[in-house]
């Protein structure tokens, strides 16, 4: 019976990592729209933070901005009012957040 309870989880975790690469460098963070993304271990976007949903939690517009400050880079949500320090907005590809 315990079988039968783990077989999907199984094939489910299996299924993820059979995923192809996407071919990204780990730690590395990009906007994908208005959704920042940040590249794992196993070369795969996933999803960092969704500014629009930050935006409705917090009533005050969010856009996925590069920034970098003190020698920290990446993407990231910011209020769409803040000036970000040094940022790129052609950047689609940056450092660690």
């Amino acid at each position: 019976m315990k079988a039968l309870l783990l077989t999907p989880l199984l094939a489910a975790a299996l299924l993820t990592r059979c995923r192809a690469p996407d071919g990204c460098a780990p730690v590395s963070t990009r906007c994908a729209g208005n959704v920042t993304e940040i590249c794992n271990g196993d070369g795969n976007w996933q999803t960092l933070a969704d500014c629009d949903a930050v935006s409705e939690h917090s009533s005050a517009a969010f856009t996925c901005t590069y920034v970098n400050e003190e020698g920290v880079a990446g993407h990231t949500c910011l209020p769409a009012t803040v000036d970000a320090g040094t940022t790129d907005a052609g950047a689609t590809e940056g450092g660690v957040l």
